[in-house]
């Protein structure tokens, strides 16, 4: 006599577990014709490590039409990371306001990324999301990053014939910055620093201003990472980033 044996594979999905938890498990059959199985043995599985998201997102508008992303791994690897940003006005944004940034994602040892066709002068925000799972799907960070903020810039000035001989030294640096430029014409002038967010923390406004400009900024009390520099000129307003070690 021939016997054969049919199997088939089934699998269950379980959604909303807790990351490195161990659960524990039993199955019981109820079958078509009545009746049911006793409960299997237990058992158990280990949920994965949540997924760790990028850390100390930022973006700047690095000429008028450009932005640069930068991000670092201080949480952790990853697989690859997901960026998104829209327009910082919109009154009641809908999903299809924001545009994707390094299209599918970036994939992790890359910690830079460049966005081009944006607005001269137009306001943005951005997030990012980190995925575990080389194939994308679920396996991704609990959420996405804190948002960061940026104005593109109305024009690029590299020196001109608004200032001349800019210079920022040490760059990075772990406390003060000296920075340095020359206005070659008699002009009214805003220095500003800003943190990643777009927020003021240290400002000087120079009226009617010619000649050299020096001065020591001590960023030595902020927290490390990413600042800028913004010089307002009649011409237009020159960008340099600041890197806080």
């Amino acid at each position: 006599m021939l016997e054969l044996s049919y199997f088939r594979c089934f699998s269950k999905f379980i959604l909303e577990l807790t990351g490195a938890t161990t659960y524990e498990y039993q199955m019981k059959a109820w079958y078509c014709g009545g009746g049911a199985s006793s409960w299997t043995s237990l058992n158990n599985f280990t949920t994965a490590d949540n997924c760790p998201n990028v850390g100390n997102l930022t973006a700047y508008g690095a000429n008028p039409t450009k932005a640069t992303f930068t991000w670092d791994d201080s949480n952790g690897p990853y697989e690859f990371v997901r960026l998104k940003s829209r327009i910082d006005s919109i009154s009641n944004p809908s999903g299809s306001d924001w545009f994707q940034i390094g299209g599918a994602g970036v994939a992790y040892g890359t910690f830079t990324k460049n966005k081009n066709g944006l607005v001269p002068g137009e306001t943005y925000r951005a997030q990012a999301r980190a995925f575990c799972d080389p194939n994308g799907g679920a396996y991704f960070s609990l959420s996405w990053s804190p948002l960061v903020y940026w104005t593109q810039p109305t024009s690029r000035i590299e020196g001109g014939t608004a200032i001349a001989n800019l210079d920022i030294y040490p760059n990075p640096s772990r406390d003060v910055f000296n920075i340095s430029f020359t206005s070659e014409t008699v002009q009214d002038l805003k220095v500003r620093i800003l943190n990643v967010v777009g927020e003021v923390i240290i400002s000087d406004d120079l009226e009617q201003f010619v000649g050299e400009y020096t001065k020591q900024i001590n960023l030595e009390e902020h927290a490390k990472g990413i600042y800028f520099l913004d010089i307002e000129t009649n011409d237009g307003m020159v960008n340099k980033k600041l890197i806080l070690q």
